[in-house]
């Protein structure tokens, strides 16, 4: 597997639950024991780890990484775009990846 994997997995993941975004994700995920919200949570941490290690290219371990996704992080959302404020950060008035800087270069 490499980028375009992960790439193609987090464009099918958005067509397939991206019509349901006002459904109730606290049931549970069809069989599951786990809840949608769970199980989607559980999608996002996996592509993101992938991605995370592919990006690092470790030669010697598994980087440790962790997601946590809080229960409405419609505030977090709305202050990264810079359409609210939040309390303890100033308003964001404009966004960059940061993974995208040279190291040693704002």
């Amino acid at each position: 597997m490499d980028a375009s994997h992960v790439t193609a997995a987090v464009a099918e993941t958005q067509r397939v639950l991206g019509p349901h975004t006002d459904a109730d994700w606290s049931v549970p995920a069809g069989p599951l024991e786990w809840s949608c919200r769970d199980t989607a949570v559980h999608i996002a941490h996996d592509l993101l780890a992938y991605a995370t290690q592919l990006t690092a290219a470790p030669t010697d371990a598994y980087l440790p990484l962790d997601l946590t996704v809080r229960p409405d992080p419609t505030p977090v959302l709305l202050w990264c775009t810079g359409r609210t404020s939040l309390p303890g950060h100033p308003r964001r008035t404009s966004w960059t990846w940061q993974a995208a800087r040279t190291w040693g270069n704002p």
